[in-house]
């Protein structure tokens, strides 16, 4: 029996354009896709290059001016992450649908969310693990304006005072956050917002920002974290991306310490931590636990962050052994944060 609801350069079009609908961290306006080019299989690089300032010089009139000899730097964003779905239905199952092609299209889009959701939590902790400004933590917990007054404005200025355009500014939050911005009179009452109203329920722009929600803006507890050093100082190791700029002020317990650990820095790859520890000079402090983390919230530019994508290749096939029509997807992607400073970062206590 031939696949008979399948085109190939349909389906791939189709496919990418609901992924790319559902992301957040990996959409516009929060990443840039200035360097995506043409990706043709996992492990491809893209070569991203930068050019020094120019100086300015004082003009002497009748004066020769010094010429300066520009230089460059490169970074790479490497195509690193190669995500995959397969399924088929069974020809039965098919036959059920008034449309043939309904159950795979339902799926197919499925698939499509599934990849999207994927990418989003990959970029959501690169910039975790790289925003160049953090404001610790905030608690929004109480206080609804809290959000504007202790979140946007001062992310806002974060960004003013590391010279990032206004233009392309975002903010993501955790639905939670989300909820607390609601309650904020100032931005559900339409004589009080203006042009920049949330109305219904909808958040759009506050503060500059386009905000959006997201359910990938958290890191979650962690435990067992190794560190090397038995009193003061400790550099807690661990994979890169375990850490983000949020956790910084967060406590830390672990056996041999004491009470009230705090973070004091995070290394931009998050793999490394440090904090003092209440403990003696002999004692040998381990099993680090961060509780309190939780949800993030990230604001910046989509300068900070460069992302490119594809899906790679859809393929349509019969399965030797089955009677049913079978689709297979490989999404290729990869993301760079370029510019840490055009990114800020918070972690949230909500409840």
């Amino acid at each position: 029996m031939a696949i008979t609801y399948f085109q190939p350069e349909v389906w791939s079009s189709t496919l990418l354009s609901v992924l790319s609908k559902n992301l957040v961290f990996g959409g516009t306006p929060c990443v840039n896709r200035d360097y995506e080019g043409t990706i043709q299989n996992a492990g491809d690089t893209v070569h991203i290059v930068s050019v020094a300032d120019p100086t300015i010089l004082d003009y002497t009139k009748d004066t020769d001016l010094t010429v300066q000899v520009l230089t460059d730097a490169e970074q790479t964003l490497l195509i690193n992450q190669a995500k995959a779905f397969a399924f088929e239905i069974d020809d039965i199952d098919r036959r059920q649908v008034v449309s043939g092609g309904a159950l795979m299209t339902e799926a197919a889009q499925r698939a499509a969310f599934g990849l999207a959701d994927k990418a989003d939590q990959y970029v959501a902790g690169l910039m975790a693990g790289a925003a160049g400004n953090t404001l610790g933590v905030i608690d929004v917990s109480s206080t609804a304006t809290n959000v504007y007054d202790l979140f946007l404005v001062p992310a806002s200025v974060k960004l003013d005072e590391a010279n990032v355009p206004t233009a392309g500014r975002f903010a993501v939050v955790a639905p939670a956050m989300y909820g607390k911005l609601l309650l904020d009179a100032r931005f559900v009452k339409a004589n009080e917002s203006g042009g920049n109203a949330l109305h219904n329920g909808i958040v759009g722009e506050a503060a500059g920002f386009t905000i959006f929600k997201s359910n990938n803006s958290f890191q979650a507890n962690r435990t067992a974290i190794t560190t090397t050093t038995a009193s003061g100082a400790k550099s807690l190791t661990s994979a890169a991306g375990t850490w983000n700029q949020g956790d910084v002020g967060l406590t830390v317990t672990g056996t041999g310490s004491g009470a009230a650990n705090a973070i004091a820095s995070v290394n931009a790859d998050g793999s490394v931590a440090t904090c003092t520890v209440n403990s003696t000079a002999s004692a040998t402090v381990t099993d680090f636990a961060l509780t309190g983390g939780g949800k993030l919230a990230i604001a910046g530019s989509n300068i900070a962050t460069s992302y490119a994508e594809q899906i790679s290749k859809v393929e349509a096939f019969r399965p030797e052994k089955r009677f049913a029509d079978a689709l297979k997807g490989l999404h290729l992607y990869g993301a760079k944060v370029v510019r840490p400073t055009a990114l800020v970062i918070a972690s949230v206590k909500t409840a």
